[in-house]
């Protein structure tokens, strides 16, 4: 069974898969311009690494989601930062991005605590680790 806290961060993660999917469908199939590919296609794998690792509950699954939290929040971060370097700076989208990697990383924080790695490696060792 899945603690409800990892089930809470593996449905924030398939909510940011499916808001970046949406952008690849919008540059794809509609046509949209004014976007860049490779950011949604980065973002749409990474959450969606995370996503898996996370429901799997298997001791490389809450690695992977560490790693993957920490390259959003690097990518979030990097957007934070064209947001405001750009000829006509966006502020607001700054503070977004910039809040999206204040989120990584209490993520990061509460999946290395020890109570946390405990649930993925008695998760791992199956039915019988409790005898």
């Amino acid at each position: 069974m899945i603690p409800w806290p990892i089930a809470l961060l593996t449905a924030l993660y398939a909510a940011l898969a499916t808001c970046s999917f949406a952008g690849v469908w919008r540059l794809l199939v509609v046509g949209q311009t004014g976007r860049d590919l490779a950011w949604s296609l980065a973002w749409t794998g990474l959450s969606g690494a995370a996503m898996l690792g996370l429901a799997l509950m298997k001791p490389w699954g809450r690695r992977l989601a560490v790693w993957t939290s920490a390259l959003l929040m690097a990518s979030a971060l990097c957007a934070a930062w064209f947001a405001v370097a750009r000829p006509a700076p966006q502020p607001r989208w700054s503070f977004v991005a910039t809040g999206l990697a204040a989120v990584q990383m209490v993520v990061i924080r509460y999946l290395t605590r020890p109570r946390v790695k405990r649930w993925f490696v008695v998760s791992s060792a199956g039915p019988l680790a409790n005898n």
